[in-house]
């Protein structure tokens, strides 16, 4: 119990007495207290100055503070504060007559500031006390270098584009080095972070020797990451852990060849997370390599947007000099597009004088570099790291070769092959089908890096001038430099002190052909000669060639290799162009490639004795005879005499004994009549296009065009069937790529296997041409061989007078898997193509039938299935074409598999035209029009029996479609893509469609119905839809009124117009109305909103009972695109233009209406208030030309219409329109002083362009408007039979 008692005091005396001694120390130890009080802050302020150090230490070292220590900061600097103005109150308490009472709370507050600044000192220890400050990243990248052009705009979305598809890890910026890819990347990766597609987006530099360590290090310091680890492969897995934490967007810039993602620690994308790249390179072979899902390519700028950087950088301005301009934008011609080069010379010119930029412009023109200031990149040593770079030898030769063409020349291949031979480059040894792929191999990585740019045409390739110029500057450095000009005159060559180191001349387009008279030409490093001109006659003394012994390639030229002929003569027979070959030339003894294009040369016997020749190139040239001692060149590899005239006879006999030969292009004018040669047989050639006397268009452009390999086209030629397998040239035949023969004669019924049993399977052109023995071009009755004209691509068949089937393969040897145009033209007695049964069409895109009487059925539907990539289809004149597909009975395979691959029936056919085939009764069956995705163009004439487009008779037949589906439910069918619809002269079509189908056509821009009498009108809504998505940007009244719109038709089973309809022309049809708006109430306040109808076309003739065009609300409907309306012959038409219209037509020039007899307004009057404020706006600033004719109810063309909203009408024609009086006319006219129109002196002169003007046969014409007058300048003025009609005076103004 005691013990108890004796805690209980202990604890009373812990609550009482402590509490009580403290407030006595405050009343009694003021002094003390306060006096600890400085030591205190003094302590504290120490503290507080060391730790803002550390902080001045800490952000110098670009560190950012913990928080933590920021907020100890603040504290202090509070307590501090507070510590000072209670210092204030210390020295004034003694002064106050209570001071006791202040003492006592004083010594309190007192003894709490000391706690606190003791408390802040003891926690002034921080760690971490601040960490390293993240990198800006991208932000850091400044956008000053970046212009956005038009250009740079589709290529800058393009890469967003492609790092929103998270499928595309790796992207690939591809260009011209000096274009601006790094500049871009830049951006893209700043929009990128902007728009947090990445939670990191980090840039690096790999430059042309990549250096692993130096990759990882930059990528890792933006990351920051700090490696602990000291071989590459260490720091490449955690940098690859470390990319595997949340998303990053790596940008690799200037990556030179593929990069080993593993050994630098980049990680494949896995499951579209992760890790993105873009890279930029010069090389699209890298982007492959380096398997780059997209590859975008940046193109060069355009020309406006050049001078537009070139002015940013050269500062030129409006206030420019006019010739520092001229100059300025011939420099811009000079770089064309390159960014490099625009922005260096820009800024190099900046400033300088008129004279500077001339010698700037000299020195660009003449492919010389200019001198760059220090902190500028040159576009020189930029492009030369492309070369630079290159390891393949012959690539950088034929870099080089490619130099001597002039600028901007389209430079063909083989031009370029055949020159690159004469030099004995690298790689072009061994025989010319080896030395050609080599050579195919160096382009392609030309063209991969841009030093070279493909052309508008195949096996032609452009060099960039800039590109070109540094090729010319890299072939000067390295000893092998080229004088390469245009219009220069040769003459000045003796002026030319370094001529005599040139490895290369070329000259291009001479104007004088005198080559040097009897100077010579010291240059004894000289390698390559070319002279060019289209103009001149070329005369080379017999000195001129003296001192070229080096010389390896001659070129004398009019044109680039072509396979058109040129002429050889001017008018009235006098030649030009002509070339002698001087004495001096056997001793060219290194000659290797000689080309002597377009020229009347003569004798050329002199060519015999050029033993080192390996090409000789004679095209387009014409010589008295071809030397016997060509054959004895043993070098010859290539022979080029096409399109050569020969006087002499002999050509095919020295042909044949040129046993040496790879090469060989031989078409030959003979002045002598000769038969083309049977014997010839030449065992080592690769190549050849032979031509016998077949000379058209179709064959120059399919040579242009392909280019094949082996080519044979003979017209009449002449050996039994029997000889030809003896025959030495059926080699030619047999090897050919190209084969086109016309008037074939000796017995050949077919091709195959007549000519070839083994089936021509090397065979990619056959053209069969005016050939009356062949019955079919592949028979296979007689054959073992199989997969016959596996590789055929195009196959033309004209005039086979007795061709009856295209194929008589039975047992299906023919394979016909490669073929992608099949032509067949005037075959009268053709019955059935008859495709071998299990052919795979799967590569025809452009079918082609014409003039076939006697053709039934074109596929199987078998055949129609494997038509995946068929584009076109016409058919004409085809009279006893009875179905495209034939029908087959229901339960037969072919029955089947139609109807349950209806998905893959046609897919890719864009154009489909039928013309004059008189038996079709319809063009396919319906379940192929759901096939029909691609159908862009439809057009369908001249065929009597046709009574549907789509679907047999049967399938017409609603009983059987109910009978087999659901009887209340239509058929949805979609033509997405059909923009044009023609049908002309088709008396008997009644319907396109069953009527149980709701056809689908919302991009339909041009229907074209012409003399269709059977056709109903309810066709014409039912191809003419409007949906509720038509207007994307809709307003949500747009919206709801469209939806209403295609519910309110959708109840009724029809549809309306679409928006998209540019042309429409309806001749002959029996509708009664067009376009009928039919809109549900959606309340009293609701304003609906004006749908815009984008018709640019429309012509509306011989429509019986036509009684309205538009009927809808009010101004419902606007016509801003109309251009053209002529309205022909509809009888029971009253109204042209309903109040529907909205009454301003900006666009419409021409407006034509001739015999409509109940016409009674061309725009409905309606309501007054309405007209009256249409009149305040312009409604027809573009009217031109206005005819009205034989419209005997029309008293006004104009009602209510201004006469000034015509102020560009030029001419008005009226004739034989009865009731007409006024072309304008108003309710109400007065003569107002102040009337809108009228002058001060009262006159009128609203037509101020009405030129032409021809009133006939109007009994009540008074007037074109009131107080109209003619104008002084009107060019043709006349009347006939208005006897109520005389004009005032000629009104004379005053422009």
């Amino acid at each position: 119990m005691g013990d108890i008692v004796l805690s209980i005091v202990a604890k009373l005396a812990e609550y009482t007495v402590g509490p009580i001694l403290d407030h006595a120390r405050y009343l009694c130890c003021f002094n003390n207290i306060a006096g600890n009080l400085p030591n205190a802050k003094e302590e504290l302020e120490l503290t507080r100055n060391s730790v803002k150090e550390r902080v001045e230490e800490a952000i110098m070292r670009t560190e950012i503070i913990e928080p933590a220590v920021e907020k100890w900061l603040k504290d202090v600097e509070k307590v501090l504060e507070e510590v000072h103005m209670l210092q204030g109150r210390i020295s004034e308490v003694s002064k106050s007559y209570f001071r006791r009472q202040f003492q006592y709370f004083l010594t309190k507050e007192i003894a709490r500031k000391i706690e606190k600044m003791a408390q802040l000192n003891h926690n002034s220890k921080f760690e971490p006390f601040s960490k390293i400050a993240e990198l800006p990243g991208m932000k850091y990248y400044s956008s000053k270098d970046f212009v956005r052009f038009k250009s740079r705009e589709s290529t800058y979305e393009n890469l967003l584009e492609a790092l929103k598809d998270k499928s595309a890890c790796t992207i690939g910026l591809v260009g011209l080095g000096g274009s601006g890819k790094t500049t871009l990347a830049k951006e893209v990766g700043k929009k990128a972070e902007e728009l947090k597609l990445f939670e990191k987006v980090v840039m690096a530099t790999v430059s042309q020797t990549p250096n692993i360590t130096s990759i990882q290090m930059q990528i890792a310091d933006k990351l920051g990451l700090k490696f602990e680890e000291k071989t590459e492969e260490g720091r490449a897995q955690r940098l690859s852990e470390r990319l595997r934490t949340g998303t990053t967007l790596l940008i690799l810039d200037d990556v030179w060849e593929k990069l080993e993602f593993e050994a630098i620690g980049i990680p494949y994308n896995e499951n579209n997370k992760g890790c993105g790249v873009i890279l930029t390179t010069r090389s699209r072979e890298v982007c492959i390599s380096m398997q780059c899902q997209t590859i975008i390519e940046l193109n060069l700028l355009a020309g406006n947007e050049a001078w537009d950087l070139f002015k940013l950088n050269a500062n030129i301005t409006d206030e420019s000099p006019y010739a520092l301009k001229g100059v300025a934008t011939k420099i811009v011609d000079e770089c064309k597009g390159l960014a490099i080069a625009i922005v260096t010379v820009g800024s190099t010119l900046k400033g300088k004088t008129v004279k500077e930029w001339e010698l700037a412009l000299s020195r660009l023109k003449d492919s010389e570099p200019l001198d760059i200031p220090k902190g500028l990149r040159s576009p020189y040593a930029c492009l030369g790291l492309s070369y630079d770079n290159l390891t393949n030898e012959l690539a950088k030769s034929l870099f080089l070769l490619c130099s001597i063409f002039p600028e901007d020349h389209e430079i063909d291949l083989e031009d370029l092959f055949r020159f690159g031979k004469g030099m004995g480059l690298p790689g072009t040894f061994g025989t010319m089908e080896k030395a050609r792929r080599e050579m195919q191999i160096a382009v392609s990585i030309l063209i991969d890096c841009y030093l070279l740019l493909e052309a508008s045409k195949k096996e032609r390739v452009k060099m960039h001038d800039m590109v070109r110029d540094v090729a010319l500057w890299i072939a000067s450095k390295t000893g092998k430099a080229i004088l390469a000009s245009t219009g220069m005159d040769p003459r000045m060559l003796l002026e030319d002190e370094t001529i005599k180191d040139k490895r290369a001349i070329s000259l291009w387009d001479l104007k004088n052909g005198q080559l040097l008279d009897d100077d010579q030409l010291n240059c004894p490093s000289l390698e390559i000669l070319l002279f060019h001109s289209t103009e001149v006659d070329f005369d080379v003394s017999n000195a001129c060639f003296e001192r070229l012994k080096m010389i390896k390639i001659l070129a004398i030229l009019t044109s680039s290799l072509n396979w058109r002929r040129r002429e050889l003569m001017k008018p009235f027979g006098t030649s030009y162009l002509s070339l002698s070959l001087p004495q001096s030339m056997e001793s060219l003894q290194n000659l290797h490639t000689l080309c002597l294009r377009g020229h009347i040369l003569g004798d050329i016997s002199i060519l015999e004795s050029l033993q080192a020749l390996e090409v000789l190139d004679l095209r387009n040239s014409s010589f008295i005879e071809l030397p016997n001692g060509i054959a004895s060149l043993k070098k010859l590899k290539l022979l080029d005499l096409f399109n050569c005239v020969i006087r002499e006879h002999n050509a095919y006999e020295v042909i044949g004994r040129c046993l040496q030969l790879n090469e060989l292009y031989l078409c030959i004018y003979l002045c002598a009549y000769e038969e083309f040669p049977h014997n010839i047989s030449l065992s080592r050639l690769e190549r050849y296009v032979l031509n016998f006397k077949m000379y058209s268009q179709s064959w120059t452009d399919m040579m242009e065009e392909h280019r094949p390999c082996r080519a044979l086209c003979i017209n009449g030629f002449n050996a039994s069937v029997q000889s030809f397998i003896s025959l030495p040239i059926k080699d030619f035949f047999q090897k050919a790529e190209y084969l086109h023969l016309r008037d074939l004669k000796g017995g050949y019924e077919n091709v195959i296997p007549s000519m070839v049993p083994q089936g021509m399977n090397h065979l990619t052109f056959l053209i069969l041409e005016d050939c009356p023995e062949i019955k079919c071009v592949f028979d296979g009755t007689t054959m073992q061989t199989e997969d016959a004209f596996s590789s055929l691509v195009i196959l033309r068949l004209y005039e086979l007078d007795n061709l009856e089937e295209v194929f008589n393969d039975p047992s299906s040897r023919c394979s016909l898997k490669s073929l992608e145009e099949l032509s067949i033209e005037s075959c009268r007695q053709l019955y059935n193509i008859s495709f071998p049964k299990n052919s795979k069409l799967c590569h025809l895109k452009f079918l082609t039938i014409d003039h076939c009487p006697m053709l039934t059925c074109i596929f199987k539907p078998s055949i129609v299935q494997t038509l995946e990539l068929l584009e076109q289809v016409t058919i004409s004149d085809c009279f006893e074409l009875k179905q495209i597909i034939e029908e087959v009975e229901e339960g037969s395979v072919d029955y089947v598999s139609s109807q349950s691959h209806t998905s893959l029936m046609l897919p890719k056919l864009r154009t489909l035209t039928i013309l004059r085939c008189h038996s079709l009764e319809y063009i396919f069956p319906m379940c192929y029009a759901h096939g029909l995705a691609s159908l862009e163009e439809l057009n369908i004439g001249f065929c009597d029996k046709l009574k549907y487009v789509f679907g047999s008779e049967k399938e017409h037949d609603l009983r059987v479609y109910q009978h087999q589906s659901h009887p209340q439910t239509n058929i949805h069918i979609n033509f997405l893509n059909l923009e044009t619809l023609r049908l002309t002269e088709l008396p008997n079509l009644v319907e396109i469609w069953p009527k149980y189908f709701d056809p689908h056509l919302p991009n339909l821009k041009e229907l074209q119905c012409i003399d269709c009498p059977r056709l109903p009108d309810s066709w014409v809504r039912r191809v003419m839809i409007i949906d509720s998505d038509l207007q994307q940007d809709s307003t949500t009244t747009e919206k709801e009124l469209l939806c209403s719109v295609t519910t309110t038709f959708n109840q009724l089973s029809d549809q309306v117009l679409s928006s998209k309809l540019r042309h429409l022309q309806l001749y002959g049809l029996g509708v009664k109305g067009l376009f009928q708006f039919q809109i549900r109430e959606h309340g009293s306040n609701t304003e609906l909103a004006p749908l815009n109808l984008d018709l640019i076309y429309a012509e509306l003739s011989d429509l019986p009972e036509l009684e309205f065009i538009w009927k809808g609300p009010t101004n419902f409907l606007s016509l801003q695109m109309l251009d053209v309306i002529y309205v022909n012959r509809c009888p029971k038409l009253k109204v042209i233009f309903s109040p529907t219209i909205v009454r301003s037509l900006p666009m419409l020039r021409t407006l034509e209406i001739t015999h409509c007899e109940e016409l009674e307004q061309i725009f409905d009057s309606g309501d007054a208030q309405t007209l009256y404020t249409c009149s305040q706006q312009v409604c027809f600033p573009n009217l031109h030309y206005i005819c009205v004719e034989k419209c005997n109810k029309l008293k006004y063309l104009f009602h209510n219409f201004v006469a000034g909203h015509f102020h560009n009408l030029i001419a008005l024609e009226i004739k034989d329109c009865s009731q007409l009086q006024k072309v304008f006319a108003f309710e109400c006219e007065t003569d107002d002083d102040d009337q809108e129109g009228i002058v001060m002196d009262g006159e009128k002169v609203l037509l101020r362009n009405l030129l032409r003007i021809r009133l006939s046969r109007l009994p009540n014409f008074k007037e074109i408007h009131h107080g109209f007058k003619l104008k002084d300048d009107v060019e043709e003025h006349i009347i006939n039979d208005c006897p109520k009609y005389s004009p005032s005076l000629y009104l004379h103004t005053e422009e």
